[in-house]
């Protein structure tokens, strides 16, 4: 990641000083990058902006304590991010999800209801279609362990190199190369071995699961949280993916998850924080 600008490093001596402005703008810069990977951490969007709130909270507090000489802000800022991310109370859906195993027999007990050619067509399904592949492959990371889930997010949908994503997590370049490599191991087995998005022999197909997933409240057709036409993609937002290493490094399984939604930060993460936040100065 990039060096501080001069005009980076004078914000951050007037947040430290107790500007308000100042850190609004330097959190502002790096809530939204901090909401997105504890999104597909958490899933649940509540839980998601409390993690948020907390993170960034964590960060004002601690602003005196950053040394520009050892890791630019935003590296800095992320270590606490991850390590809030990796080290939080489990969620609601981290709870009740079993793994690959117990994932691949929950979709397979929802029945399969063929959409006729006319219905496809529609509008309204094609968003709901979209909507049950998103929902779907954003539940599989929730199969994988937080390590696992968390080397997969930096490296292969936030698209940072091997090197930035080993220093964000703490770990040797080493150890973060096995991590990311386990994880694509373990997620592209089930989609080979499940998902019709991947392999034309598999039966599973968004569009067969959809009416079951509105059933099941995995979707909301009245409440399209993925892929309501106005929704930026991940792919569009954090550039082309810099990890270098490729074992089971595949772009068709990639591309599926890149085109996941950039979710926007609530503005109320941080209304509410500037709110409660008292600095010590």
């Amino acid at each position: 990641m990039k060096t501080n600008s001069e005009e980076e490093l004078t914000r951050i001596e007037k947040a430290r000083t107790g500007d308000r402005r100042a850190l609004e703008s330097l959190l502002s810069e790096i809530q939204s990058w901090i909401y997105n990977v504890i999104r597909r951490v958490l899933l649940n969007p509540q839980e998601s902006e409390d993690a948020t709130q907390e993170v960034l909270l964590k960060i004002a507090t601690n602003l005196a304590a950053y040394d520009p000489t050892r890791a630019s802000f935003r590296t800095w800022a992320y270590r606490i991010a991850v390590n809030h991310a990796l080290n939080g109370k489990r969620g609601k859906l981290e709870e009740i999800t079993t793994g690959f195993s117990g994932y691949a027999k929950e979709l397979n007990v929802m029945p399969d209801i063929e959409l006729q050619a006319n219905e496809l067509s529609n509008p309204e399904n094609i968003v709901l279609v979209e909507e049950a592949k998103a929902s779907c492959t954003l539940g599989m990371l929730l199969c994988l362990d937080r390590e696992q889930r968390m080397a997969l997010i930096l490296a292969d949908l936030m698209g940072l190199s091997d090197k930035e994503s080993a220093d964000i997590i703490g770990i040797s370049h080493d150890a973060f190369r096995k991590r990311v490599s386990r994880a694509r191991q373990d997620l592209y087995r089930f989609m080979d071995n499940q998902c019709g998005l991947v392999k034309e022999s598999n039966p599973c197909r968004c569009s067969k699961k959809m009416k079951s997933f509105q059933s099941s409240g995995w979707i909301d057709p009245k409440n399209p949280r993925f892929f309501a036409p106005h929704v930026r993609r991940l792919k569009e937002q954090v550039g082309e993916i810099q990890c270098e290493y490729e074992d089971f490094h595949r772009r068709e399984y990639e591309d599926i998850f890149r085109d996941h939604p950039y979710f926007e930060t609530p503005s109320k993460i941080l209304e509410e924080l500037l709110v409660k936040y008292s600095p010590s100065v």
